[in-house]
Parts: structure tokens; C-alpha cells; sequence
């Protein structure tokens, strides 16, 4: 999902922070440079959806133990990318007022998306995911209706609630479980719902710590808020240690091969991450790489002996 639950890149770094560089501009939500068009594209959160789908696709080839087949990679593109991407609209939908007082340079906040067409655009791309979604089979269905359902349950009801964690968890549990179902290769899907929670719980905390006290302000009592930037410091390092001692203790029930071990570090160096004190706006971007790695790595050492 965007971002899971939805997967949203919502972070921006400090101006501080940034090279003063023209160029740089155009990658900065705060900057109006790019005018409209830029507007339109980040109001779909693209970081994030891009950075799911890529890691979906890589799965679905690494299962197949090859480079997946056209129909695979496009097909897979054109269920998870619409989706995450309406996710992302939907989101900035949702949290126009919210956006007006603490996030003011927001496509929607500042009049450069109507929020009617944010509207249009998240459901024209739900519309597009359901549909080449039930082209390619029922089961690919029923997990991209789970997607969606994690996506809009974490914008419309769960976001500003510590319960968000469970759509980010149903988020980012359909981005194996796709891969699965377009291979046919659905072994493992069961032990991976644990590490789909700890990992949710761990990216939804970095994502909101940045905004917490913004969030707090607005009334919003995000998991991030609730539990104050220490202790949401110390749950992430927490429970990427957790979700790397459990890809090591289940890698011997599954059969994984090694590649499970090379998945279980790159989650205990995420757990570093939260350690360092400055960039905090960094810290989202960083351990999303780092989870998209180990998720593939994960899934390769499924591939490697056959798990069916």
C-alpha cells in the first residue's frame, strides 16, 4: 500500500536541511515551483507508490525464480501503482482542513488541486486497480480490495488513531501476498503476517513522528503522539529487532535459504536508524528502503527452495 495502510510519504525535509538549489525545488512539496502538474503529481504521494509497486513486481520475478514475464510486471503495475496512487490522493482528500492549518504548501491547502478533483482521482484510480485487478483472476481481486480497504480505512476512519497500525498491517501484508497469487507461489503467506505487523508498526511510527506535535495540535491522536518521540523511537528499533529475530527463527520451518539471514540484517541496521537524532525526516524514507529490501530478500529465500 501507499506508503501501506497506505504507504503516504508524508515527511518533508527541513528547508534547512536542503541544498539551496534550483533543481531541488522541483522535488520539495513546499516549493511552488513545477506549478499545477507538480501539484497533481505529488498529491498522489509518488515516492511511496512507486517504491510498493517496484517492490512487488521484484517479488513476484524473484518467486518465479526469473524476470517476471510482461504480463506479470505490467500487470502487477497496473493493479498495485493506480491504487497506491488513489491511496495517496484520497489521503490529502481527507485531511484538507487538518492540511490548511498545519501543512499550508499542500496541493490541496494552497488551491492548487480542487479537492473535487483529488476526489476524482483517487476513485478513477481504484477503478482502474479493481479492473485490470479482476482481468488477471479472483484471487488478485480479492487481495487488491484488501489494498484498497487498508488504504481507505487508514485515510477516512483510523489515521488520526493509534488503530492505524491494523491498516497498515492489512497494507503491507497484500504486497507479498499479490506477488504470491500472480506466481502461484503461496508458501510462506501465512508466517508472513507477523513480519507484516511488526514492520507496519515500525514505518507507521517513523512516518508520523515527524508531524507528531503538528498532529497534536490538530487534535490528532496518532500512535506517534500518543506514545511521545522517545518511546515511538524506541517501538521502531523495537520491532525491527522483532521482526529480524523472527525472520531467523522462521527460516528453519519454512526451509529459506540464506537470504533470510541477509533479510534479518538489513532489519536489524533499520533498528539503528531511530538512534540518530538529526534529520528526522529522514528517517521514514531510509527504513522504507530498508524494508523493501528485506522484504524481497525474504521472499527470494522462499523461491530459493521451492516453497509452494
Amino acid at each position: 500500500m501507499d506508503s501501506g495502510g497506505s504507504l503516504t510519504w508524508e515527511g518533508q525535509m527541513p528547508r534547512s536541511d536542503r541544498p539551496n538549489r534550483s533543481g531541488w525545488r522541483l522535488l520539495d512539496e513546499r516549493s511552488a515551483a513545477g506549478g499545477r502538474p507538480k501539484a497533481w503529481l505529488f498529491i498522489t504521494h509518488p515516492g511511496p507508490s512507486l517504491l510498493v509497486t517496484a517492490t512487488v513486481v521484484a517479488a513476484a520475478g524473484l518467486l518465479g525464480r526469473q524476470l517476471p514475464s510482461a504480463r506479470t510486471a505490467v500487470g502487477l503495475t497496473l493493479v498495485m501503482l493506480p491504487t497506491q496512487l488513489a491511496i495517496g490522493a484520497l489521503n490529502d482528500w481527507a485531511d484538507w482542513s487538518l492540511d490548511a492549518q498545519s501543512k499550508p504548501f499542500k496541493p490541496i491547502a494552497r488551491g492548487a488541486v480542487p479537492r473535487t478533483g483529488a476526489l476524482l482521482l483517487a476513485l478513477s484510480g481504484f477503478a482502474l486497480s479493481l479492473g485490470a485487478a479482476a482481468y488477471l483472476g479472483r484471487d488478485l481481486l480479492l487481495a487488491d480490495l484488501l489494498a484498497i480497504a487498508a488504504g481507505a480505512s487508514y485515510d477516512l476512519l483510523l489515521k488520526r488513531t493509534p488503530a492505524a497500525v491494523l491498516s497498515w498491517w492489512a497494507g503491507f501484508a497484500t504486497v507479498p501476498l499479490m506477488a504470491m497469487v500472480i506466481t502461484g507461489r503461496r508458501g510462506g503467506a501465512v508466517a508472513g503476517v507477523p513480519l507484516a505487523g511488526l514492520l507496519a508498526l515500525a514505518l507507521l511510527l517513523a512516518n508520523g513522528l515527524p508531524d507528531r506535535e503538528g498532529d497534536e495540535r490538530g487534535g490528532a491522536h496518532t500512535l506517534a503522539a500518543v506514545l511521545g518521540a522517545r518511546a515511538s523511537r524506541g517501538a521502531i528499533s523495537a520491532a525491527l529487532l522483532a521482526a529480524a529475530v523472527y525472520a531467523v527463527a522462521v527460516r528453519g520451518v519454512l526451509g529459506q535459504a540464506a537470504l533470510a539471514l541477509v533479510a534479518a540484517a538489513l532489519l536489524a541496521i533499520g533498528a539503528l536508524v531511530p538512534v540518530a537524532r538529526r534529520g528526522p525526516r529522514l528517517v521514514f524514507p531510509v527504513l522504507a528502503l530498508l524494508v523493501a529490501a528485506a522484504t524481497v530478500s525474504w521472499l527470494a529465500a522462499l523461491a530459493a527452495v521451492g516453497a509452494t
